[in-house]
Formats: C-alpha cells, structure tokens, sequence
C-alpha cells in the first residue's frame, strides 16, 4: 500500500562500513498529501524525502542545492552525535549560515560506530520541516558471526519506516505568523490534519468557511498491508510540529522496545503505545494475535494529543484510521498449534512511554551525585507576551529569547554572542567517564514542552509534572538540598537515554549528559512555534 515502506537491513548488516553520496535538490510543489492541495517541499521530487538506510560506522556525504526561488535552508541530521563533524549539524545560527538561493552545502560526517538506531533528518531553516522537508534515516546494527561462524538468525521478518505528522493545510509560515501576534495570546495553532509517510485523507466535509481549501476527497483511504505470519519492526518517528500521538493495531501485540536511536528499554507488550512527541522516535516490535489472525482487516490508530490544543478546531478530526489488510492467513488446522510469536504473551491495555526505564541497568558510574564529579545547571523555560515586544508571545530559557545571530556561533569570536539573545554557557570538556553534567529544565508554561538536544544522548534521571488541570507549580531546584525532587527520587538505576525529552506543565525534567563531545550544541523546544518563538540555547562544550 501507499503508506508501506519496507526497509531492508540485509542490505547493510552484514556489510563492511562503507561512503554514501547523496546528490538533493530542494525544490517547491503543489501536492494533494490528504486530498487538500498544498504548496510542500521536495528533496528530488519526493514528499517527504528519500529514506537514508546505512549501517554504524557508514560515512555520508549528501550535496544539497537548493533550488527553492526565494528561501536559505539547512538539515539537521536528528539524533546522530556528529561528533568531529559539529560544523555538520544543520543548526542555523549555531553552526551554518542558510544555505542560499541555487547554492549548494555538502554534510559530510561518520556515523559512530557504536551507534545504530532510528533518527531522523529535517530543515532547520524556521518552518519548512512543518511542510515536508524531512525524511527518515535508519543506521542498522551490524551483525557478527556467532560461535558457529555464521550471522544471527534476523530477529525480525521485515522492517517498516512510519513518519507520523500533524498538518497544517495553511503554509507553515503563515501560520507562524498567526502566533505571532498578540491576539493570538500565546495559544499554538491547532493542525487540520495528519499523514503517515506523507500520506493522509481528509474528510472534507470539516473544511471551515473562514479558510476556504482545494479539497479532492479520496474515495478510499491509504492502508498497509501486513503478513499474519511474520513478526515486524515498525520504526516510528513523530515528525510532527505541535501534536503528541498514540498509536494502536486492535488485534496485534506491539511492544516497545528502544526509543530514540537504539536506546533499549524494558519490554512491555502492550495494546496501544503513546505519548510519542515530536522529534521522538520509538521502535515496535509487532506481531498478530493468533485468535485475531483470521480477520483479515484492522485499522492503525493514530489518536492526537489534545491536550496540546487550547482552542477547538472543527477542521480537525484528531482520532484516525488507515486499514490494515492481513495477508497469509493460518488455515483452521494450523490454529491453536502454539506457532505464532505473540501466543499466550499477557498485555496492558497501554504503555506510558514517560514510564519507560533502560533494559539494562545502569553503569557503575551512573551513582548518586556526587558534588566533586558532578556539575549542574538550571533552566526555566517559559512563553512571555511583554509590552516592549508588543505583547507577541515570546519563547525565553532563562530571561533570554534565542535569534540567529548575522554568523554562526561556530564561526564568531564569543564575546560577539554576548548580544541579549544568546544563551550559550560553556561547559569544559572532559573524556572521563566519570565527569556529567546535569541539566535540570523547568517548565513554566501550561502545556508541555519536548526537548531535544544535538549532539548528545542523555539520561533521563527524573520527569514530572502537576496534574493536567492543576495550575500549582511543579519547579525543582536542586540547590535546595532541603527540598526534594517533587516527582520523587531521581532515577540512577535504570534511567531511559533518549535526546529528546518531554517536560511536563508546570514541572521539570533531569538530564544527564557526560561532556565529552566538543562543540556547540542546540537545545531546544521541538515544537516548531516555540523554537521559531525563541524557546531555545545552546551548549558550549569544550573550545576556546
């Protein structure tokens, strides 16, 4: 079906590392992505982009043109460490100027050898993620010969790609500039719609009179087809602006098992799995119930989080269904033999993916704080409508509202940063093992806040939030040393690692980090009106 895209690991596991090139052009066209035209983004003429499969150790090296008429743009490699490659990023303002009008960037870096998993690249160029410049990248884990001499057995049958985003059918840049005016009072534009892998189909009998769209309804709606007899990696990534999601398969057991990049957590199968915000990423093991095996439809759930939304969109139907056809059905002989993978598994209802700790257990030196190996900082992050910014809201981490700087940071001497908009501590760097740093991110708005930081994994150690219809405060500091984490103790047994994290309303969340990839670091909000707003820092680490 039309939203199937089936990767091939067998391609690349078993190989040596080896250099990809990549020739993109960027361009602009009207596309009917749910049966409402609208003016997106092409890499190569595909919407979204291509999907990058490498393995750990790969190079890349992906020339870029840009051949939009009257926009600069940059992509951002989401979740891969970059490490020796900071100037690779994609972070405008930090580590590149836009690449300009029929100009051409070439990212060239190595992907880790130690790190696989499932990421994601986007423009990092204000809003053009938010109309379909992004596109998935898988990096595969090598096989090795076990003691028999030959590769393991692959764990799956068949690896799949899902791109889940909400959509707007306005351009994106006009929908900033909805937010950013102070009628708006701060409340983030709600979405009309959402794909899969760039795919939707829009009812269009919810267009709203006030904003009149191009709308061909779809006769069928886009589906998937699945094998009853096989097991499958369904790699999910929220590529969205605004919206958390969960997801669901009635008649299938699906159990999270790494989140962001090759980040293993503990199993839990499960009849429904969320929230996943955007910029996270999380991979699901899935296989079919043997007594649900002889239907041969289902529908994959996609429910949006409302609480994202502050105001009712009638355009928007927030609860969605694309069918499942179910081929290779067991005949009536072969039921109940015990063959199917999912037999007699027991399962929850739903996971909660801010429950989700490591598989493994923590390191050693992943102990307690200790004051004289440990350092801390402390952030609070909020949205302001002042009167000396004509009351239009204003995305701010600790007084200070991010803008691009005229050159990026990597190529300007610090003392030129120190402008009112640049918030960029230093942090020394350190090769020990043993030397974190811990961030502690307070959250002072009303609606929650998904944090993504480049160049790093980290420890999530704790995250906590009041109750959704609460307006007490959930802050935590921990220089109080009297005062303790209000969510409870932090986690240094089996914290999740992820490099994107939720922070709840009016609560906090504890990363740690070790310092020991130079250079300077975006983090930031993901969600694309906050970033544009200013809801973002960065980290120096290392450097002069």
């Amino acid at each position: 079906g039309p939203l199937d895209r089936v990767l091939h690991p067998e391609d690349h596991i078993y190989r040596k590392p080896r250099t990809h090139h990549y020739n993109w052009t960027i361009s602009s066209s009207v596309r009917r992505p749910d049966g409402v035209a609208k003016l997106v983004y092409l890499i190569n003429g595909h919407y979204p982009g291509p999907t990058i499969e490498a393995r750990a150790g790969d190079k890349l090296e992906i020339n870029v043109h840009n051949g939009l008429a009257e926009e600069g743009l940059a992509m951002h490699w989401h979740g891969l460490h970059m490490r020796g490659r900071n100037a690779y990023d994609g972070a405008i303002g930090f580590t590149q100027c836009p690449i300009p009008i029929g100009g051409n960037f070439t990212y060239k870096f190595e992907i880790a050898d130690d790190q696989w998993g499932t990421f994601w690249y986007h423009s990092h160029a204000q809003t053009q993620r938010a109309d379909g410049l992004y596109g998935g990248l898988v990096v595969h884990k090598p096989a090795h010969n076990g003691a028999d001499g030959r590769p393991p057995k692959p764990k799956y049958d068949e690896e799949r790609l899902i791109l889940v985003n909400d959509l707007y059918h306005r351009p994106a840049a006009d929908v900033l500039a909805w937010y950013m005016r102070a009628v708006s009072n701060s409340m983030e534009p709600v979405p009309d719609s959402l794909l899969i892998n760039g795919v939707g189909s829009y009812n269009c009998s919810l267009a709203m009179p006030a904003y009149p769209i191009d709308c061909v309804q779809k006769p069928v709606r886009p589906g998937m087809r699945f094998d009853s007899q096989k097991r499958y990696r369904l790699r999910v990534v929220n590529t969205g602006s605004l919206a958390g999601f969960t997801m669901s398969v009635p008649g299938a057991n699906m159990t999270a098992v790494e989140v962001d990049g090759g980040n293993k957590i503990s199993p839990t199968p499960a009849a429904s799995v969320g929230i996943l915000h955007p910029g996270q990423r999380v991979d699901l093991s899935l296989s079919w119930d043997e007594s649900f095996s002889r239907i041969r439809t289902t529908d994959l759930e996609i429910a949006l989080d409302q609480d994202a939304f502050f105001y009712p969109n009638p355009a928007l139907d927030p609860t969605q269904t694309f069918p499942i056809h179910l081929t290779n059905l067991p005949s009536a002989a072969s039921m109940g033999n015990g063959s199917t993978p999912s037999d007699s598994v027991p399962i929850v209802p739903y996971f909660d993916l801010s429950t989700a700790k490591s598989l493994h257990p923590a390191s050693p030196e992943l102990s307690p704080l200790e004051p004289s190996t440990t350092k801390t900082m402390v952030l609070y992050t909020t949205t302001l409508m002042l009167a000396h910014q004509n009351n239009v809201p204003m995305g701010y981490m600790n007084h200070t509202s991010w803008r691009s700087s005229s050159s990026p940071l990597i190529s300007s001497p610090r003392w030129f940063w120190e402008n009112g908009t640049q918030l960029v501590p230093y942090i020394p760097y350190s090769s020990s093992s043993n030397d974190f740093m811990d961030i502690v991110i307070n959250n002072l708005d009303d609606s929650g806040h998904p944090f993504h930081l480049h160049g790093y994994d980290f420890d999530v150690l704790g995250a906590w939030g009041v109750d959704s219809h609460s307006k007490a405060w959930g802050s935590y500091n921990p220089f109080d040393i009297h005062v303790a984490p209000p969510g409870g103790p932090l986690n240094y047994q089996n914290p999740v690692r992820r490099d994107t994290v939720f922070v709840p309303h009016h609560g906090y969340a504890v990363i740690r980090i070790r310092p020991n990839n130079p250079g300077i670091w975006m983090l930031h909000c993901h969600l694309l009106w906050h970033q544009s707003a200013g809801m973002a820092m960065g980290l120096q680490v290392g450097g002069d």
